[in-house]
Formats: structure tokens, sequence, C-alpha cells
């Protein structure tokens, strides 16, 4: 016979959590130490801790002092005003998943709402919601109570955290056609709801299901009942010494799954125990044996070692069968509630007419009622004002109170001594502040959170902020550049994350480089993911070298090569730019796997090429620089953008060898345009031409170039061809 063990079986987390509360309890104290009631609704594992030093105890007020356990399923508010008023040392073990119920149903009640509670009404979880509900709490325990509901205009409904998610559900959808407004909250815990499906899926595929957990606990009991109404016997067992032979005859595959406060310890015990009663085929005498889920035992066979379930999918809740409870219990359960309506209705109003006890050493909070020139009245529900001196008011030292605090502030103050020799109490904002703030930088630490301080101090390598305590910001995690004057952070404000915190040491390093480092990091992942060519984007020039500018565009640079910054020559990029200038640039091209980027600044105007052959038509006379020249002729620049070719043929109506013999870089002339090539960007120019249309400064140059030695034969008296035959040529040149 094969023993399947379901997913999520035994101990939750609440329930360890609990019992590791528990036992370091007792293993650091030498004072007595009590649970609420059982810890766990499971005898062996209560024995198991009362025999470590966990007293059980059923109410508080048999207990006059020591410390005092409150268990997974928690305690009315006034529990906990009760345990201090007698002094007890309260360790809260309650499951984190209750505690977020009993706050909800607190903010559910201050707000208006009737609370409905889905769960049972004899239960310590549900009976500490009623008082976290200002025990305005509706019980429901099953689906037939919702007929004596009343009709609601709105209404809240919660579970207990153990409740079976069928009810729930069934209970929902009866209520909402009584509730005009109702807001749903299912507070079932996900641990339950998962231990439950689990359990109903392999009850599916078991021919038995045997269900380990203390009687008294609740969800061991949804558990079993679970899995009676899958169709399969069931056998709800506290301990292995509570199984029968005759159960597991002629079956095949026999599922086990336990509560959520049964130890490991016991499953494996109930696991072995099946295998040792199949093994041995041993058979119980006597007959039949009943378990508590109400079954006739069962026929034995051979058992084979247990395997783990690993079933995650599970079928859709089922519907819940009506319970069976007489009306006996419900006069019951009615009659407990009102008692327990009762004794809150007396607490609380002892609780209005107490005066607050504080304690030495005690953090309390107080409103400010009064501020004087060197001490602030504080109003901490004790017999008299508490007094904060100036000198505990602020880590800054000597500050006006005024600065720091104002009327009707609510502050969180350390008592250093219960009364004065006025009666009044000694409190410290200063050193309350001081442990809240060490909390603070902890859990900041832990969960890489940031912070906000003010620069207070600049100390030898760095700053000093105040994060309830002076913190210290190396000079080097002030920014992710070098600083040079940290004098001009005095008073400011820094963005930090803390990166190191010893409170034994009194030490706290913080950087405001971290977080401008993860921010720098979100900008440019933003940056690339949103990048695409074509985009117009504002950019911040940060670098400038004799090729181009590389732009910050978020967090990521883009170059921009000098020859896309201008329509025009531009000889170095700081002829257009500077550092620091903002600019609107064009994504040219992006190369993600390079990390590259191509920008472009000149396609943001116009291009002069576009409407060049209307400006300049041909025939026209411009002026223009020579920006180079070249052995064929010389460039020339009629407009920032637009430069044509002067052909050396064209620069003179003589011979020239050399293009410099005629112009130079930089000289300004007059040309005549002969043709223009908008789409290939092409002009030919003519200086010879424009020199015919001015008669005069042609023959100037002609005389000019004349009278150089280079146009001069070297035979005496001799005349150059050029002179005798220019116009020949002239006709022979093509232009």
């Amino acid at each position: 016979m094969q023993v399947i063990v379901a997913r999520g079986s035994g101990f939750c987390y609440g329930v360890k959590r609990a019992v590791q509360l528990a036992e370091n309890a007792i293993s650091t104290s030498d004072k007595p130490i009590y649970s609420l009631g059982p810890l766990v609704h499971n005898q062996q594992m209560v024995e198991f801790l009362r025999q470590k030093g966990l007293e059980p105890r059923d109410s508080i007020d048999e207990l006059s002092g020591g410390r005092v356990v409150i268990r997974a399923h928690g305690v009315s508010p006034l529990v906990f005003f009760e345990a201090e008023r007698r002094g007890l040392e309260v360790i809260d073990a309650t499951c984190p998943r209750v505690k977020k119920g009993q706050k909800l149903a607190s903010s559910l009640a201050n707000r208006g709402y009737p609370v409905l509670i889905v769960g049972s009404l004899s239960h310590p979880e549900v009976q500490a919601l009623i008082g976290w509900a200002n025990g305005q709490a509706i019980i429901i325990e099953n689906q037939r109570e919702t007929d004596n509901l009343p009709h609601l205009e709105k209404a809240a409904i919660i579970a207990q955290t153990t409740e079976s998610i069928d009810v729930f559900a069934a209970v929902v959808e009866q209520i909402r056609r009584k509730v005009d407004y109702l807001l749903v909250y299912n507070t079932i815990c996900e641990a339950t709801w998962r231990r439950q499906k689990a359990a109903r899926e392999l009850a599916r595929r078991v021919e038995a299901m045997v269900v380990v957990g203390g009687h008294q606990s609740s969800n061991t009991t949804q558990l079993a009942r679970i899995c009676l109404q899958a169709g399969v016997p069931t056998y709800h067992v506290e301990s292995a010494q509570e199984l029968r032979g005759q159960w597991f005859k002629g079956l095949n595959r026999v599922g086990v799954t336990a509560g959520a406060s049964t130890p490991e310890w016991i499953i494996e015990e109930v696991v072995t125990r099946m295998s040792e009663l199949n093994q041995e085929n041993i058979f119980e005498a006597g007959g039949e044996h009943q378990g508590s889920a109400g079954l006739a035992a069962e026929p034995v066979s051979a058992c084979s070692p247990p395997t783990s379930c690993d079933d995650s999918l599970v079928g859709e809740p089922e519907k819940q069968a009506s319970s069976n409870d007489t009306v006996d219990n419900e006069e019951k359960g009615e009659g407990a509630a009102q008692e327990q309506l009762e004794n809150q209705d007396q607490m609380e109003a002892q609780l209005a007419e107490g005066v607050k006890e504080i304690r030495r050493g005690e953090i309390v909070t107080g409103t400010v009622v009064q501020i004087n020139e060197n001490e602030v009245l504080v109003d901490v529900g004790g017999k008299s004002e508490g007094i904060i001196p100036l000198s505990e008011l602020s880590a800054r030292g000597q500050v006006s109170p005024r600065e720091v605090v104002q009327v009707g502030d609510s502050i969180a103050v350390y008592v250093l001594k219960v009364e004065n020799e006025e009666g009044h109490p000694i409190l410290s904002k200063k050193r309350a502040d001081r442990e809240v703030a060490w909390e603070k930088l902890e859990e900041a630490f832990k969960n890489q959170t940031r912070l906000e301080a003010p620069v207070i101090e600049v100390v030898k390598g760095g700053l000093l902020v105040d994060v309830g305590i002076k913190g210290f910001v190396p000079a080097s995690l002030v920014e992710r550049g070098y600083v040079e004057d940290l004098n001009s952070y005095l008073g400011k404000k820094l963005r930090l994350k803390v990166i190191e915190v010893d409170r034994r040491k009194n030490k706290a390093v913080l950087s405001q480089k971290a977080v401008l480092e993860e921010e720098f990091a979100e900008r440019r992942k933003e940056t690339w993911d949103s990048l695409a060519e074509g985009q117009i984007r504002h950019g911040v020039v940060r670098r400038l070298t004799n090729f181009g500018a590389f732009i910050d565009i978020g967090a990521v640079d883009g170059l921009l090569h000098v020859s896309e910054m201008s329509w025009g020559r531009v000889e170095h990029p700081s002829d257009l730019l500077h550092e620091g200038q903002e600019v609107d640039v064009k994504v040219l091209e992006v190369d993600r796997e390079r990390g590259r980027i191509s920008l472009g600044m000149k396609y943001l105007q116009p291009n002069p090429w576009d409407t060049a052959e209307e400006r300049y038509p041909v025939g026209s006379i411009v002026n223009g620089k020579v920006l180079r020249t070249a052995s064929f002729g010389a460039f020339v620049e009629v407009e920032p953008g637009i430069e044509g070719l002067v052909h050396i043929s064209q620069l003179a109506d003589f011979h020239v060898a050399k293009t410099e013999d005629v112009v130079s870089v930089g000289d300004v002339v007059s040309v005549k345009v002969l043709s223009v090539d908008s789409k290939a960007q092409r002009m030919s120019l003519s200086l010879r031409e424009a020199g015919r249309a001015l008669p005069e400064k042609a023959t100037e140059e002609r005389e000019a170039a004349m009278n150089t030695p280079a146009n001069h034969n070297t035979n005496e008296g001799g005349v150059r061809l050029g002179e005798l035959f220019g116009d020949l040529f002239e006709q022979n040149s093509g232009h």
C-alpha cells in the first residue's frame, strides 16, 4: 500500500513562529513564562513545551507577574491593556495574517461598517476579532445562519483565517442578497486554503485519508470535513497511537494530511506507525473503531514507504454541507457572545476611567500641550503632564523648541523619570527619536529603502546628516563624481541609502551616490527602452573632442559628429557648442549591441540646398569665401552649407598652373554661377566669368597675374603662348 503525504501538511508559518518565540523566551529568561491558552491546538506539542517551561493559563486573571506569550490566534486589545496593568511582559506571537485581519476589523468598525465574521464563535481567533471590532461584530458559522441576518444598507465581511473557502464563498453569496453595499475581504490564510485544496485533490485520488491534528483544532477539523466530502473514508487522529490496522485492509493508496498545529515529528510517527501496522500484519481486536470524522473502521494490508504528494492544481471550491449544530449549541454560543460583549463593555469603561501607568525606560506617545523657553509639556495620559527639558528635545543641540515641535503634535518620548519632586514625568524626545531612528535605519538597511535627511555639519572627509541620530556621508559617496566644496551642501537635504549600521558602535554610514547610481541606471534603461531612430531628444553637452561632441540624452551619451552639427563647415565643435549647453538633437542611428548612438543637429534646420536653385540662378554673380584649394580648382562657400567648385580652368582668362597662383584660402571673391544641382548638392562656379562681368576688377587681376614671375618666360623678351593663344585655349577648355 502506498502512503501519500499531502503538500503543505503540518506547521504553518504563524504556528512555527509562535513556537520559536516561545522557545526563545524560555531559553533567555529565568522569569516564569506562560501562554494565554494552549499555544497550539495539539496536546503533544503543548506537553512538550510545558516540559521546557511554558505553562498554559486559561485567563489573564490567573497571572500576576512574569512573561506571557500571546498565541498565534491573537487576543482582544483589552487583553494587552490588562497585561500591561498587571505588569506582565508580553511576547506577542500573533500570526501576522491574523494581525492583519484584526487591524482590518478595527478599521472597518471605526468607519461605521457592521463587521460580519465567518467563523466559529468559540474559536479564540474569532473572540479576539470581536474585541478588535469594538465588540460589535456579527458571527456567522455557516450558510444556514445567514437566514437570521437582517437587511443592512452596508456591511463588511471577513473570515477566520482557518475557515473553509467553500463555507466562506457560500456565506458571501447568501449575504449579498441581504446587504445593499457589501465589502468582501477574503482573510483566509493562503497556507490554509492551499492545504485544504491539496487535501481535497489527494482525497479524490486515494481510497482513504488520515488527518493528523488536535481534535479541538479548527483547521484540522475543516481538513477532515473536506476529505470526507470528497467521498473517501476519513480518520481524524491526534497521534500514532490512535491508528487502527483494520482501517487499511485491502487498500492500495492512502493519503495523509495534517493541520497547521501538527509538528513534523508527529506526522512522521503516524506514517511510520501505518507502515508497521501493515508490515507486521497486526489486527486490532475489538471489532470496529469510530474515528472522529464519524466513520466505521476499515480492514488492513501491507504498507509501502510514504511518498510526497506534489499536487499544485486543484479544482474549484465545492459547496459546503450545512452544519448539524443543535439549537442548544446556538443558544450557548449567543450567550457566550453576549457575556463577552458585557465583559468588554466593563473593561472599556475601566479603561476610560483609569490613568495610564508609565515606566522608566519606556517609549510612549503623547501630545504637546505647551511650549516654554526651556521646556515642552507633553500629555502622556498620566496624572501630570510630562516635561521635556530643552537639552532632551533634539539631537541638534540647543535649538528653539518651536523649531522642533508645535502644540498639538503627537510625538514619541522616552521616560527618563516617572516623576520629579513636583510629580511630573521627565521625558526625552531626543532619546525616543534615537531609538526610533536606529530601528528606522536598521529597517532601511535591511530593505534597502531610501531616506531623506538634512546636512547639519561638514566634517573632515564628509558630511553629517540628521537621521534621528548623526549619520555620516563620506565625501566619495555624496555625488557620482568628485565634489570639490562640501560646504555647498550645508543645510540641504540629501536622498540617502544606508550602507552600514551598527548600533553598538554608534555607527551609521549613508550614501547619496548609491541613490544617484540607481536613478542613473533607471533613467539609462528607460532611455534605451524608448530610444528609436528619427526621434528628437533634448540633451546636454557633456564633452567636446576634435571630432565631435558627446550629448547626454538621459543617462546615455550619444555622439554628435562635427559633420552633423551644421549644414555649414565647422572647423571645431567648440565653434558652435560648449560644455553644459542644452541642445535638441535628432537620433540618426542606434546600435544597442555596441551601446552607440549617433546624433545630428543640423537636421533640425532647413537644408539650404533645398532652395539653392531658386536662390542662386545660373548666371548670377555672388560673393563667396575660399574654403580650400586643390590641384583642380578652389572650393568657394557662398553661404553656410553651400559651397561650389571653381575649376582651375575657370579661375582666370589665362593659363593657371597652380590654383594658389590666383586664390588663397580665406579670400573673398566674386563668382558666377554656372550650374546648380540641388539633389547632388553640387554647384559649379566661375571666377573668370565673374571677372568679365566686372571689367575693371578683371583687368586688375590680369595685370597682377601678368606681373608675377611665374607668368614671365625665362627667354629675354620672349612671349608666353597663353598670351598669344589664350582665346583658343579657352574655347578648347570645355567651359
